[in-house]
């Protein structure tokens, strides 16, 4: 369940600061697509990490 979390909350953050700096410099959509974009790629990231660590039995993330 912490991974869905983390994705869904990557992705809508993302998204979310490229459509509030669209807003700000009048940029419409271009910095929220930018901004899903690098949610996207976090997200994918982060989901990696989190699935390696659950695999690999590792609960601090520490290097052995």
């Amino acid at each position: 369940m912490g991974v869905g979390w983390y994705v869904g909350l990557s992705i809508a953050g993302g998204t979310g600061g490229g459509f509030w700096l669209d807003g700000r410099f009048d940029t419409s959509p271009l910095l929220t697509l930018v901004g899903l974009a690098l949610g996207i790629v976090v997200a994918f990231a982060g989901m990696i990490r989190i699935l390696s660590a659950m695999w690999d039995g590792d609960s601090g993330g520490t290097p052995e």
